[in-house]
């Protein structure tokens, strides 16, 4: 099966280029290269546009294998995309996300501001929405705050939720909201306590500081508890050592 990755790596080779000549060409490191030729890692947007440009091809033909015309609306898709704001043209083959800098599971207040759409956006692959079965009109990317899910998810790393999808499923995680505090766990079905109860456990091992959760429905209408959404995706990201 042809993938990204697959296809990059072939048109490096008939480029006759090395790993390291082409991350030294597109300005990224040469673990970046081997990532995405593995598939373990999809490129940023900007790296998408440096890397079609270096091979001569298309950002649509690396993220799908389909060959676009020279002449045609792709041309949007050289843009220099930053910082995304409402309104924006989004380049062919991505969709804008609402992204919010401001807003961190287990920080409080989280679900409040999810409801305003936000002016800030994030582009994503329309190949990648649709291989997660993603919803973009309910999806969010956010920030996670604290250490109850490392080393799954890191204090400060951005995250998406689908806040389209809140059946609970055993093992998955989701965001959900507690009053006032908005958090992120594994959550697992719960009903010990009547059907519709949930258990909410951390992926941190320390159990003294994060220990499991039981949510009756009782306590589930008492305290405000709902479920925000699935969470579907995170931002790699490395500290770097000094």
């Amino acid at each position: 099966m042809e993938t990204l990755g697959t296809r990059l790596k072939q048109l490096r080779k008939d480029n006759r280029l090395t790993q390291q000549q082409l991350a030294d060409a597109i300005g990224v490191s040469k673990t970046s290269v081997i990532y995405w030729e593995k598939d373990e890692n999809l490129p940023k947007h900007e790296s998408l546009m440096a890397l079609a440009k270096v091979l001569k091809t298309t950002s649509q033909w690396l993220l799908s294998g389909v060959p676009i015309p020279e002449k045609s609306n792709a041309d949007i898709a050289q843009m220099e995309v930053g910082i995304y704001q409402d309104g924006d043209p989004v380049p062919e083959g991505y969709v804008a996300i609402d992204y919010y800098d401001d807003v961190y599971v287990s920080a409080g207040n989280g679900y409040l501001n999810l409801e305003k759409p936000s002016n800030n956006k994030m582009l994503f692959p329309v190949d990648l929405i649709r291989e997660c079965n993603v919803e973009p009109s309910t999806t969010k990317v956010i920030h996670v705050r604290g250490e109850s899910m490392f080393p799954k998810l890191k204090d400060g790393q951005a995250i998406s939720i689908d806040m389209s999808a809140r059946t609970i499923y055993d093992g998955e995680i989701y965001a959900f909201q507690v009053g006032d505090d908005t958090k992120i766990k594994y959550l697992f079905n719960w009903n010990n306590e009547g059907k519709g109860g949930f258990k909410a456990v951390s992926a941190n091992s320390d159990k003294n500081q994060f220990p499991d959760e039981y949510y009756s429905p009782d306590r589930i209408e008492s305290e405000g508890v709902s479920i925000l959404g699935q969470y579907w995706w995170k931002q790699v990201v490395k500290r770097i050592r000094r």
